[in-house]
């Protein structure tokens, strides 16, 4: 079945990514006026370094290289290890030791609303109206800037059925196209002591020019304090579109890398750790994610 193009608009916010970027040039000239020396005896110092120096401070490099690989894996694993406790109980609440090793502590990045979120709130965790797909729980803990839970923030998401359709809208998404009046695929709930919000839904499926994922806006007494959207692994991602009843739709034609709103996900903590588990409709998804709001 074809896909319809259709692409969420940018946003007038600024570029997060340029501002690094700019922010990185400029540490890098303050470093390389730092390193220009004119002092004839820092070029002398590394031409009369004995080759024991230079072995040993290669050595030292080594070890600092494997030091930092250790350390990336052993987080790795302990992420996973957290996710996939949960993920072996559909019924046990989440606490907030499921979100400690996730090493997401910051404020997460603000990005489009697109052209399809609603007004109306829906007060539910069960968001999945009977729609078909791979069930998946949702687990998000709001933090504030000094990385403390935000109890009764309002987290509201969105995101397409299956076939890449979003409820609501007449949107030429995917291979249905279900319009006003319909609400599957939304809702809201309001975060419990330890800033935790959890959802029952699908694994999303995908359209033209957008890779995998989901919106999602925090709301504090009424005010919307973020809005952005997360995203997928990529080869997890291929391990649910070989299933039905994403399997007739393929693989997305949009990466994360090639999504012009998606940024860097791994790096900007929009990037929702997911792991296959149990959920209280079934076997399939368990994803999780820290969000970092200005309270």
């Amino acid at each position: 079945m074809t896909k319809s193009p259709i692409r969420d608009l940018p946003s007038d916010l600024a570029d997060r990514r340029a501002f690094l970027r700019l922010g990185g040039l400029a540490v890098l000239g303050l470093a390389g006026a730092a390193c220009s020396s004119s002092s004839p005896s820092a070029s002398s110092v590394a031409a009369t370094t004995p080759a024991t120096d230079a072995a040993a401070s290669s050595a030292t490099s080594a070890t600092a290289a494997t030091s930092a690989t250790a350390a990336t894996t052993a987080s790795s694993t302990a992420v996973s290890e957290a996710v996939t406790t949960v993920a072996a109980s559909a019924q046990s609440p989440l606490t907030a030791a499921a979100f400690e090793t996730l090493g997401t502590c910051s404020l997460m990045p603000e990005k489009t609303s697109g052209p399809f979120p609603l007004d109306q709130q829906f007060d539910r965790r069960d968001i999945t109206e009977g729609v078909p797909g791979q069930p998946m729980r949702l687990g998000l803990r709001v933090l504030d800037e000094s990385c403390a839970p935000v109890p009764g923030a309002k987290v509201e998401i969105w995101h397409t059925d299956s076939t890449g359709d979003y409820s609501a809208y007449i949107d030429n998404g995917g291979g249905k196209d279900e319009g006003p009046g319909t609400t599957f695929l939304r809702g809201t709930q309001a975060a419990d002591d330890d800033g935790i919000v959890e959802f029952l839904t699908i694994y999303p499926g995908w359209y033209h020019g957008r890779a995998v994922h989901i919106h999602l806006r925090v709301h504090l007494d009424d005010q919307t304090v973020l809005t952005s959207q997360m995203f997928f692994d990529a080869d997890y991602t291929k391990s649910v579109y070989s299933t039905d009843p994403y399997a007739q739709f393929g693989l997305p034609d949009t990466s994360n890398s090639a999504d012009g709103i998606a940024g860097d996900p791994q790096t900007e903590g929009t990037l929702l750790h997911t792991v296959a588990g149990e959920t209280s409709k079934g076997t399939g998804t368990v994803a999780l994610l820290n969000l970092g709001i200005k309270a």
